[in-house]
């Protein structure tokens, strides 16, 4: 058998196949339990150090690195010595796989990852010259050992942040990769130096007739930027877009890998570029996209709004590790889950459920976050459960925005979860995407916690509020009930004109029109009709980001009246809010006349609260066995900043939520 293993083995070596050897790296014994450095978390096991492996390369070969067993406070001054390389890539298929030689033995791995190592390998073309040190999470951690990867996973954090560099492998070239890179240099450089007089895109003030030096400076520099990347066909848009498809932009653990690495490179076979540019380059492109979508054709396109949404499902797809910025101060573990709320296009990816919350936790700060461990023997629901009631007893009901019934399941129809309908599941592609989150950056409208204040000033503490692993208890007040609901908006062709996404649109008012109907109860002349009719579909927002907390005014009005006119050049503004608001989501009308948007799981028969401490109204739904299931978070026109609740005449009712 020894003979045999040896035999393929060197049969790799001959077809040319990557020679990798891995140690078995000891950290220490029990006197160690008391002079551990910071950012290193313990063992399992009492009194030990878990155990790392590394990858090396001498004399040509990946070797086996010989390391004696490490103490106390030596273990961070080793790591800063030893791995002098971080790397970060997809897995990509599992199924796809090459042999290296790993220890002697023929071992597949995944094919992105046997280019990586290739890469790295070429890189050093004399055999002399010492190799990097890398650390390689397929290789140096057992996948299938639960309690070696609890135990590894809490020293990742230690591991990128010690490395003198992480190499981001986005994967061989391809026939658009080098143009990409080559564009990205170019726009990295030019927004470095743009963003001395722009420091923020969310508080620039975008106009189709700039009046000062600054505005109509940098408005000329994007026309110039625009013109360049639309030469040809759009050919560089197109690639830097392809690249920004690549898998590694969704993989969850990449937040984490490049928030903690000292020094990044991106690198797309032969070509590369070191992150801060490649950053500067993607900030302004998120520039050009606000101008274009706050500009509209007044940038001298008719397409604007479809060049906007085109470079939008680009940059959206980069936000969650670019925008996670190097700087602890800013991670809550809600504003790090709040980045799994994406359209199910651009879900972030992990082959472990678990992966989805146990990914985030070496960037948190534990001042502002609750505590939870990662732990790899307990399966997903029970992990959804125990991160919902940590975060609702910490952060409050705010957290309910990202939970609900969905269709992913067939649990719409059925009622039957997998989990309480009040736990979110971060893991699902259909998780709500709030009206309303908290931004860690300054934006419009002001760095308010939310948009709306539903409950007004009232708050509650949820930290006794659970009845068992699937009920928990809330106050809240019942505004009504729901009469009918609308079809929800089909959306023009991401690559359809503004005309068309303007009639679009237009033609789905006209339903919501019929939906209003005249005055009611809570709408009693007809401008309060008009009103709830022209803010309904944009939540009463004045831009489409959900992060963003201005309400809409008279310009956004006057973007509403041009799209009812049919003009396309103002009424796309208009288009482009609501576009966002409407996703996955359908109007509604109440008993007493209340219109507002729900989930698409929305029906007749669901009734509209306002739950004790949340800044919006949410849809309950009767369930089968008492209590109530969240179908998810509304906008109802009329009561988003405490007017119900403001009003009442009936004390909070105490109600049980499954």
């Amino acid at each position: 058998m020894v003979a045999k293993v040896q035999n393929e083995a060197d049969k790799l070596i001959a077809e040319d196949a990557v020679a990798v050897k891995v140690p078995t790296l000891y950290w220490g014994g029990e006197q160690d339990a008391v002079c551990r450095p910071a950012g290193l978390q313990p063992s399992i096991e009492a009194g030990l150090l878990p155990r790392l492996k590394a990858v090396t390369r001498e004399g040509g070969h990946w070797a086996l690195l010989e390391t004696p067993t490490v103490f106390g406070q030596d273990v961070l001054a080793w790591l800063g010595e030893t791995f002098t390389e971080a790397l970060s890539y997809a897995w990509g298929d599992s199924t796809a796989t090459r042999a290296i030689i790993l220890d002697g033995r023929s071992v597949q791995v995944t094919e992105n990852l046997e280019s990586a190592l290739r890469h790295v390998a070429s890189s050093f073309g004399n055999d002399e010259e010492p190799g990097p040190t890398l650390w390689v999470d397929a290789i140096c951690i057992d996948q299938q050992n639960e309690s070696e990867r609890t135990q590894q996973v809490a020293q990742m954090g230690a591991i990128f942040s010690t490395a003198t560099r992480t190499m981001i492998w986005l994967g061989p070239a391809d026939e658009h990769s080098d143009l990409a890179i080559e564009t990205l240099h170019t726009l990295g450089r030019r927004g470095l130096r743009l963003h001395d007089h722009v420091p923020s895109w969310t508080k620039f003030p975008f106009s189709d007739t700039p009046s000062t030096r600054r505005v109509i400076r940098t408005q000329k520099i994007l026309d110039g930027i625009l013109a360049n990347l639309s030469r040809g066909g759009s050919t560089k848009l197109a690639a830097i877009s392809s690249l920004f498809g690549r898998p590694w932009f969704r993989r969850v653990w990449v937040i984490q890998e490049r928030v903690l690495s000292s020094d990044a490179f991106v690198c797309c076979g032969g070509a590369d570029i070191v992150w801060g540019r490649f950053f500067w380059g993607f900030w302004l492109l998120c520039g050009l996209r606000d101008y274009l979508n706050i500009v509209g054709t007044g940038v001298g396109r008719q397409d604007s709004s479809a060049l906007a949404l085109f470079l939008t499902t680009a940059l959206d797809r980069v936000i969650p590790v670019a925008f996670t910025r190097s700087n602890s101060s800013f991670f809550t573990l809600f504003s790090l889950l709040s980045r799994m709320a994406t359209t199910p296009q651009q879900q972030l990816q992990a082959s472990d459920s678990r992966d989805y919350v146990f990914a985030l936790l070496g960037l948190i700060d534990p001042e502002r976050s609750p505590s939870i461990v990662a732990d790899y023997s307990k399966d997903w629901s029970t992990v959804q459960v125990e991160v919902a009631t940590a975060c609702l007893s910490f952060y409050g009901p705010r957290l309910l925005s990202f939970a609900g019934i969905c269709q992913e399941n067939g649990s719409a129809a059925s009622n039957v979860q997998r989990a309480p309908s009040w736990a979110p599941d971060w893991s699902s592609q259909y998780i709500p995407q709030p009206l309303s989150i908290t931004s860690d950056f300054v934006v419009r409208g002001g760095n308010l916690r939310g948009a709306y204040s539903a409950s007004a000033d009232c708050s509650q503490n949820l930290s006794g509020c659970f009845i068992s692993d699937k009920r928990m208890s809330l106050e809240a007040l019942r505004v009504d009930d729901i009469k009918q609901v609308g079809s929800p908006n089909v959306e023009a062709d991401n690559l359809a004109g503004d005309s068309a996404r303007v009639a679009s649109l237009a033609s789905w008012i006209e339903g919501l029109e019929v939906l209003v109907g005249e005055t009611s109860e809570v709408y009693t002349t007809p401008a309060d009709v008009q009103e709830a009719l022209w803010r309904t579909p944009i939540a009463d927002r004045a831009y489409a980001y959900n992060w963003e907390t201005e309400r809409a005014g008279l310009k956004t009005f006057q973007a509403y009246q041009a799209l009812r006119s049919g003009v396309v050049c103002q009424g796309v503004k208009y288009a482009n809010i609501a576009s966002v608001k409407l996703r996955r989501r359908r109007p509604f009308e109440c008993m007493k006349g209340y219109i507002g948007l729900g989930p698409l799981e929305t029906r007749e028969g669901d009734s509209v609260w306002v739950i004790l401490g949340a800044d919006v109204p949410f849809i309950l739904r009767p369930a089968t066995d008492g209590g109530f299931l969240v179908v998810g978070e509304a906008y109802v026109h009329g009561i988003m900043d405490g007017e119900f609740v403001k009003s009442r005449t009936e004390p909070w009712k105490t109600i049980e939520v499954i």
